[in-house]
């Protein structure tokens, strides 16, 4: 259709088939279903109408066969596995001093273009100056990371992070929508989140003027800039039975009423209109995107007709078992004619004998009287089953099936993680999940990362960590184990590059090594071990200028004492063979040694 009209029409049809509840064989016109208290209530404060109604998404989710294990593989395989924090710098790592460097020479780079670097600093820092702010962020580092667990382990009030993320997902999937309303303390740190369901909140229009926002930006790989942007924000609203609350966007510090959605200047203005009113938390909107409208739409919409067909099938199946209306034999009577009561009997037995399962093998029997010709008037009863005019099996099948594999595509989902597991081998589901994992869930997580890390953890001024989701292990362990021990073993891989691998197959991060042989490949180690010129001892203050100072003054001592050490001994050797010896000689013996020698 290209008519804009037919169009417009077309897309009303299909409002009107969504706003229908398919629960029995009987459904009112789609059209004549009311939109509700909630409906009028979001219309009278002005909100957005939605490009498909949310309520009606999540009955569709309820009633359909194909819908939910489409959205529960999303909601575990992006969003169940937990998540880690990974370092900007990794300080254990070689060429941490180098990013150390080059992050203090950026910043100051930064302060040189805003004109707020010192006189006579220079851009390059020096290699004291790395080395104590080397130390000075480690320490920093260490003291954010705690910070970070403590926060995403008490971020919810009623479950953890990872359901949090799994309710976000199943409402992103159904409704297209999901929010966070996120809560802040008295030091307007982000304090919790909670979780919003889709269905009860609508977008407001964008505001007419611009509003000055406060971002925090990224200038170096441990360090923030603040600037400042002017965005048209918008507001949202909320309404559960007879509340309505409003919101604000995550990041609009402008002080809103959260019973009006009015602005105001402060807090105490705020208060001196209403004293029970308070200002309006923000919220985050998670939102699959649509090119026409600020609402997302969820990705199965495209499948809805085959949505609602198997619907029908399924009602269909269903009813049959009431309505059966073929008995499974009969009774047939001849040599003589219908008697004038079986007719009305017959309909009444099928009227009330054949429907429900009670009535199921229930037989029909022909009452005849002799019409006395022929055989003298006997009538003749013969016994034939109908089975074949009867339903064997429910209907639709394949139509059923195909509409499944719709619904899937949609998902981009293979039939394995879709709960099918007919005619697989190994090597196909192998490759099944290797592809879901690269091409459907990997994406999703790294676009959740990324709001996350860009949005709450700059908020939070969190520097040095970042948020990473965690991956299903879609590898054979076994066979993984076995590649990583012979890398090692013969030189390609070092230790701590096997370690890292392994924490991936048993999805934890092992402790660190802050030896030198765990950065060497192992044949190189075994090699030192073998001609005793390898020190295998673990240097603990190994990164600390003063500490390795101090060893290589310590090893001079050593050097110089055993120098003199072998020097004395050589001395003693030398006295030793060239000394004259002395032999003790009587005097007497002495005396006549010389007289005789005169005479």
């Amino acid at each position: 259709m290209t008519v804009p009209a037919e169009v417009h029409q077309a897309e009303e049809r299909l409002q009107a088939i969504l706003k229908a509840v398919v629960v029995g064989a009987r459904v009112d016109e789609p059209a004549s279903r009311p939109g509700g208290e909630d409906a009028l209530a979001f219309s009278e404060a002005g909100a957005l109408q939605p490009p498909y109604e949310p309520e009606a998404l999540c009955l569709l989710v309820e009633h359909s066969n194909s819908l939910r294990q489409n959205v529960d593989a999303y909601a575990v395989n992006i969003d169940g596995f937990g998540y880690r924090f990974e370092p900007f710098i990794d300080f254990d790592a070689d060429g941490a001093r180098e990013k150390v460097a080059d992050a203090m020479a950026l910043e100051r780079a930064a302060a040189h273009d805003a004109g707020t670097l010192p006189p006579g600093m220079p851009l390059r820092p020096t290699d004291e100056e790395v080395t104590t702010h080397a130390e000075e962020v480690r320490q920093q580092a260490r003291m954010e990371k705690a910070r970070l667990e403590s926060f995403f382990d008490f971020c919810c009030f009623d479950g953890s992070f990872v359901e949090l993320r799994r309710r976000t997902r199943h409402d992103v999937e159904v409704t297209g929508n999901a929010y966070w309303e996120v809560l802040r303390d008295g030091k307007g740190d982000i304090a919790r989140f909670v979780y919003v369901p889709s269905y009860t909140v609508r977008l407001l229009p964008l505001d007419k003027e611009a509003v000055e926002v406060r971002e925090r930006v990224r200038i170096s790989a441990v360090s923030f800039d603040t600037v400042t942007t002017r965005r048209r924000l918008r507001r949202y609203i909320q309404v559960q039975g007879s509340e309505r609350v409003y919101f604000k966007s995550f990041g609009d510090s402008r002080v809103i009423s959260r019973l009006t959605g009015r602005v105001f200047p402060d807090v105490t203005t705020l208060k001196a209109s209403d004293a029970s009113d308070g200002p309006a938390t923000e919220l985050i909107h998670f939102a699959i995107h649509s090119p026409r409208s600020p609402y997302g739409i969820p990705r199965w919409v495209g499948t809805l007709l085959s949505i609602l067909g198997s619907r029908q099938m399924e009602e269909v199946n269903y009813l049959y078992f009431n309505n059966k209306s073929v008995p499974p034999l009969a009774l047939l009577v001849s040599g003589g004619r219908l008697s004038d009561a079986s007719v009305p009997r017959i309909e009444r037995f099928i009227e009330e004998n054949l429907k429900g399962k009670a009535n199921f093998h229930k037989i029909l029997i022909l009452e005849a009287d002799g019409a006395g010709t022929g055989d003298g008037g006997r009538a003749k009863i013969e016994l034939r089953p109908l089975t074949d005019a009867q339903q064997q099996d429910a209907l639709f099948q394949e139509y059923d099936q195909r509409n499944i594999d719709k619904v899937g595509s949609a998902f981009r989902l293979p039939p394995l993680l879709r709960g099918d597991g007919r005619d697989f081998n190994r090597s196909v589901a192998d490759a099944q999940l290797r592809f879901a994992e690269d091409q459907v869930f990997q994406p999703e997580r790294d676009e959740f990362d990324f709001l996350l890390n860009r949005k709450v953890l700059a908020d939070m001024g969190v520097r040095f960590w970042r948020f990473r989701s965690q991956t299903t292990a879609t590898r054979d362990p076994e066979r993984m184990t076995e590649m990583v021990e012979r890398l090692v073993r013969v030189g390609v891989l070092t230790p701590e590059e096997g370690r890292h691998l392994a924490g991936d197959i048993f999805h934890r991060e092992f402790r660190k090594i802050a030896d030198d042989w765990v950065r060497r490949p192992l044949t190189l180690t075994l090699a030192g071990i073998q001609t005793g010129v390898e020190d295998l001892k673990p240097r603990k203050d190994k990164d600390s200028l003063l500490g390795e100072a101090k060893r290589l003054l310590g090893l001079r001592e050593e050097l110089r004492a055993e120098e003199e050490r072998l020097a004395q001994g050589r001395l003693a050797l030398a006295r030793r063979y060239m000394d004259t010896e002395h032999v003790p000689v009587p005097r007497a013996e002495f005396d006549t040694w010389f007289s005789g020698h005169s005479t």
